[in-house]
């Protein structure tokens, strides 16, 4: 019997610290500032990390005995942001809003780097596969995103290179995650 509640306490002090963990990632996750496009901002933006040239940004800390590899140039491409409504989130739960959420998140933080270095296919590809996942995900209940996402997908099929299509994506997410913004967490 005590060997069984022994146990029973190591189970449950094993769950507590998964539990603190998971709420930490999650509090973790919620404070970093989020990236929203902020439509007063540019029409015409380069992507972040990257000068007005669309040339990547050089290091300045550089050592001597390091060779640097040379930057590569982006490609500049014109931003197309909608604005949505805020009524465009009409139907969507907090839950369906929290996985937009993370997932465009997500999202980004894998196709930012990759168009950064230079993969545009790579970017566009994990921005597309992003957005079907959150239509197949939200798309009964949360119309609204889906129908923005789908939206997107299809004016990126429509662009000439991968990394325009990577963009027109991009503008999507960030029209989402605006009118998300500014609804703030009322739901």
């Amino acid at each position: 019997m005590i060997v069984g509640m022994a146990g029973a306490l190591v189970v449950f002090a094993c769950g507590a610290a998964m539990t603190a963990v998971g709420a930490m990632r999650f509090v973790e996750k919620r404070s970093r500032a989020p990236i929203v496009y902020e439509p007063t901002a540019h029409p015409k933006a380069t992507w972040r990390g990257t000068s007005s040239t669309g040339a990547a940004p050089v290091d300045e800390d550089t050592d001597d005995d390091e060779t640097t590899a040379p930057t590569k140039k982006l490609p500049n491409v014109a931003r197309d942001v909608p604005v949505f409504q805020l009524r465009v989130l009409d139907g969507c739960s907090k839950h369906d809003l929290d996985l937009v959420e993370s997932s465009i998140d997500d999202a980004i933080s894998v196709g930012a780097p990759l168009y950064n270095d230079g993969d545009f296919d790579g970017c566009y590809a994990t921005y597309e596969s992003a957005a079907r996942t959150i239509e197949r995900d939200v798309g009964k209940t949360c119309k609204g995103p889906a129908n923005a996402l789908k939206s997107g997908r299809e004016r990126a099929k429509k662009r000439a290179t991968a990394a325009e299509s990577a963009w027109a994506m991009r503008d999507a997410f960030d029209g989402i995650l605006d009118v998300m913004d500014r609804r703030g967490p009322e739901l």
